[in-house]
């Protein structure tokens, strides 16, 4: 007795005061819902877009149960009505993937799927389509329906929602196209086709057969321009649509199409009208012109390939991306060839490089022969007087859009020519003279000289600085090739890598510790400095170095004052 009680007392306590755990709503929509491939595989393709909406919908909700859902919240947020909710759980309960369990309230449950070969068979009631079956061996006598094949029809109408008199009047369609001995993968095509476009009911089957009809003979012209030897089928009316509704071709102009093809499919006038869309080409006159230039473009394309010497094998992409585009750019034949010529004659000889100087020229407004010649022309005596200033500054290179940006911008500063090859003259033997050149034009312009007899007072004035100047820029090279030397040095003492890596970081980390207003770290890291430092300075008296001989220093042999380069200048140099 005692046990028992001492049992129910635990369970109560565990149930009171147990600790549960559960998903809020907000984290089971930035969850998953697990589908089994199976379901994919095998079903879905069998099944209509509702039926597949509602199976998914209800496993979502089987795997996130805070979701409360009732049949009409269910129907409502996939926007269907309740009937249809159920008919389409009827439609997966009748592959056994779920049970109905209850009908008020609504309940259903979920089974696993059972991976086979081919989706399990849909149990359908015989005797709810008596009538239809025995239609339909009427309107094909010549053979006898098997049963797997009625099964198929069963099916169809069931996935599709199709009525077995709409079912009746696709048959007798195909049995028209095809005769009585047709098979009945034909009809399943046409059938399933109707379905996914949502035409179920006889009316919407009469509607659309009638407007096929009256499309049939204008497929036949198509077909006969293209030497096609085969009646209409209904997938040639919804390419016939597509080209009408969605192309916005006239018929007219669709068959001078077809005509200009003169053997070829259905499929590959498909794939020209999509091509003249592309090229906004609509009317007869302009599927003509680009009819005629169509092979002039691929003779371009060969062209310029040549021009750029490139092999491309395959043509259609380079035609597609980048010739047909130029031409509709404005561009002709003889002013995209020049440009191609100038590409090479640069090294930028690839397609890519070209469009990009294409863009450029079409942003400019150069499109015509005449206008991109006498563009490359300007840069070519832009060109020529950089090689000449860079000459003069001691530079042995050819011009770069660097280069030319500068001159520019020089140009900008109402400096001549003369004026700027002045300064070019002074910065020869500089470590950068294109930088010198620009500091010193920036020094005239600032000081209002713009002629070269004006740059006599100003360079007299200047001699004195630019003595001392080139004194230490010497200086500075010479403490930095010093420098880098100590430091490949130290490099070759055991620990000194380590140690020293770690010194430089901790700058950063002390950064950090500041902003972060971390007294303490700030503590620890300046201890851990001062005894990295101490270390470093012992490894280093090896070779008889210290820290500071890592760094370019120079001392200045009028005042000795020390200073690190790119930091520091004593004031024998501002004097």
């Amino acid at each position: 007795m005692q046990a028992i009680l001492t049992f129910f007392a635990v369970y109560w306590f565990l149930k009171e005061y147990a600790m549960t755990c559960s998903y809020s709503k907000e984290f089971s929509v930035a969850g998953f819902t697990d589908v089994e491939n199976a379901f994919i595989c095998e079903y879905l393709p069998i099944s209509s877009g509702e039926c597949v909406k509602v199976y998914l919908y209800g496993l979502f909700l089987c795997q996130n149960p805070k979701f409360d859902c009732s049949l009409e919240d269910f129907a409502k947020t996939l926007g269907m009505d309740t009937e249809k909710v159920i008919s389409c759980f009827n439609f997966w309960e009748d592959f056994g993937l779920v049970s109905v369990l209850s009908k008020d309230p609504f309940s259903v449950q979920y089974h696993p799927i059972r991976s086979s070969s081919s989706a399990k068979p849909k149990k359908i009631k015989a005797e709810k389509y008596t009538e239809f079956s025995k239609a339909i061996q009427s309107i094909i006598p010549d053979r006898m329906i098997s049963t797997s094949e009625y099964t198929e029809y069963f099916n169809i109408m069931e996935t599709y929602s199709i009525k077995p008199e709409a079912m009746l009047l696709i048959v007798k369609y195909c049995v028209d196209r095809k005769g009585t001995d047709i098979g009945y993968k034909y009809i399943a095509k046409v059938s399933k086709d109707f379905g996914n476009r949502g035409i179920n009911t006889i009316d919407k089957v009469e509607k659309e057969l009638a407007s096929y009809v009256l499309r049939t003979g204008l497929i036949e012209k198509i077909l006969k321009a293209m030497s096609v030897r085969r009646q209409p089928e209904i997938e040639d009316s919804t390419y016939l649509k597509k080209w009408t509704q969605e192309l916005n071709f006239e018929e007219e102009n669709i068959l001078f199409a077809a005509t200009t093809l003169k053997k070829g499919t259905m499929a590959k006038l498909d794939e020209f009208l999509l091509e003249l869309y592309s090229m906004k080409s609509f009317s007869k006159e302009e599927i003509k012109e680009y009819v005629k230039n169509k092979n002039s473009i691929y003779e371009l394309a060969i062209k310029i390939n040549k021009l750029l010497s490139i092999y491309v094998e395959v043509l259609e992409p380079v035609v597609d991306t980048y010739t047909k585009k130029w031409l509709s750019y404005g561009f002709m034949e003889d002013a995209l060839c020049y440009i191609a010529s100038h590409c090479f004659k640069i090294g930028k000889n690839t397609l890519q490089d070209m469009d990009e100087l294409v863009e450029n020229l079409r942003e400019r407004g150069f499109i015509d022969l005449s206008s991109v010649g006498d563009y490359f022309e300007s840069i070519k005596k832009s060109d020529e007087f950089i090689s000449r200033m860079l000459s003069l500054a001691g530079v042995n290179r050819r011009p770069t859009p660097w280069d030319r940006e500068n001159l520019s911008v020089w140009k900008r500063w109402n400096f001549s020519e003369d004026m700027i090859l002045e300064a070019a003259k002074l910065s020869a033997g500089k470590n950068t003279p294109t930088a010198y050149m620009n500091g010193i034009l920036s020094n005239w312009k600032n000081k209002g000289v713009f002629t070269v007899e004006q740059t006599a007072n100003v360079t007299a004035t200047e001699n004195t600085q630019e003595s001392y100047n080139r004194v230490y820029e010497k200086r500075r090279a010479t403490a930095i090739s010093k420098a880098q030397k100590n430091n490949e040095r130290a490099m070759e003492l055991d620990g000194f890598m380590s140690a020293y890596g770690r010194l430089n970081g901790i700058e950063k980390d002390l950064a950090f510790a500041e902003i972060a207003g971390d007294q303490q770290a700030i503590i620890n890291l300046e201890k851990e400095q001062a005894e990295l430092t101490l270390t470093i300075e012992h490894i280093l008296a090896k070779i008889g170095l210290t820290l500071a001989d890592l760094s370019p220093r120079y001392v200045c042999e009028k005042c000795k004052d020390t200073g690190y380069v790119g930091t520091h200048r004593c004031d024998c140099f501002d004097k």
